[in-house]
């Protein structure tokens, strides 16, 4: 169903405002719209009443009124009606004054030499539209904003009441099978505390939209301890660490967690003892962290899918979290990674780094 659309037109010459409404009775409108009801007022002030008084879908916007000229123009309309998408018209052909306009936060910038009716109908229908779906995303970030506290404060403080809680049990019982019970509490406490902080990292990312805060990290120090945490932890695993020293990339203090999901990913899926190989490629535009191993490898068909979120091989037991966890920090670096056949045959996952 096509909607019914309600402008408001803010034109000082009454030539150009007659050439819009004849624009807007023209039957091409039928193709976007179903209706164009069209309002015209010839300065900034009327525009202010209008809007005060009624409810406008769009607002059509000349630069040049009698008390206002140029960007200062927009600036203004937008400052008394910032939640209305506006479409400027205007007599200059310049490319720098409608680069500017948009940066101000017009939704299109129409010269009046080039009008006509097909162009407008189709300018007011997509401004419409993108403004929609910019208060969507403005709605979904605050409602990320609003989740992200709910586990920053609200589940990480009642998680740490129960490992307390669980630390107390623990030096005050006297049944071992109780000890081991209130242990049992404390460990998974720990481990769903720490999954909050990867679901808080990801939200952080997605909400920045790729301005998170980042900083060098050198690669040796913290890949080897990441492998001499896993090599403590099982001896399902070797890991052999080649990677040079002072190679340095930007992320930040998650990385860690990045790379220790991929190490442990080796282990998770597979039920033998298993290699991992780490090197760097430090020769090209961005740092290549490789991690190798000798595994039962990732299927070509699940390559594609594997990072996406609940994406898992269809060997795998797991949620498919860390890996969507290493793809979505990783992102957030402003990197790539993907998943290739190592040399012996198993995974190999490529994290493309920038370089601090």
């Amino acid at each position: 169903m096509k909607p019914t659309v309600h402008a408001l037109l803010v034109e000082d010459n009454p030539g150009d405002a007659k050439l819009v409404e004849h624009y807007l009775d023209n039957p091409s409108v039928q193709a976007f719209l179903d209706e164009v009801k069209l309002t015209h007022v010839e300065s900034l002030p009327a525009a202010e009443e209008a809007l005060a008084a009624d409810h406008y879908d769009v607002l059509l916007l000349d630069l040049g009124l009698p008390d206002s000229e140029g960007i200062e123009t927009l600036c203004r309309a937008s400052e008394v009606e910032s939640d209305v998408p506006i479409i400027v018209l205007t007599g200059l052909e310049d490319t720098g004054v409608a680069v500017e306009a948009i940066q101000s936060g017009a939704q299109d910038y129409l010269p009046k030499g080039d009008l006509d009716g097909d162009r407008l109908v189709r300018a007011l229908r997509y401004a419409i539209e993108r403004h929609e779906q910019e208060r969507a995303l403005t709605r979904r970030n605050e409602q990320l904003d609003f989740f992200n506290s709910v586990l920053r404060h609200d589940m990480m403080n009642g998680f740490n009441i129960i490992m307390a809680r669980a630390d107390m049990l623990q030096n005050g019982l006297d049944d071992p099978e109780h000890v081991a019970h209130a242990e049992n509490i404390h460990d998974w406490s720990v481990k769903i505390t720490d999954l909050s902080e990867k679901v808080r990292s990801i939200l952080d990312s997605v909400a920045d939209d790729g301005d998170a805060t980042l900083e060098p990290v050198e690669l040796d120090p913290l890949v080897t301890a990441e492998a001499e945490r896993v090599d403590a932890v099982t001896d399902r695993v070797d890991v052999d660490v080649d990677v040079p020293e002072g190679t340095t990339v930007l992320a930040n203090d998650l990385f860690e967690d990045v790379v220790a999901n991929l190490l442990t990913n080796a282990v998770e899926h597979s039920n033998a003892t298993t290699s991992v190989h780490v090197s760097v490629d430090d020769g090209g535009p961005t740092v290549s962290l490789r991690v190798a191993d000798d595994g039962p490898g990732v299927p070509p068909s699940d390559q594609a899918d594997i990072f996406e979120r609940g994406g898992k091989g269809d060997a795998s037991t797991g949620t498919g979290f860390g890996l969507f966890f290493v793809s979505s920090m990783v992102e957030s670096y402003g990197g790539s990674v993907r998943t290739e056949e190592s040399d012996s045959g198993g995974a190999a996952f490529v994290l493309e780094l920038p370089r601090a």
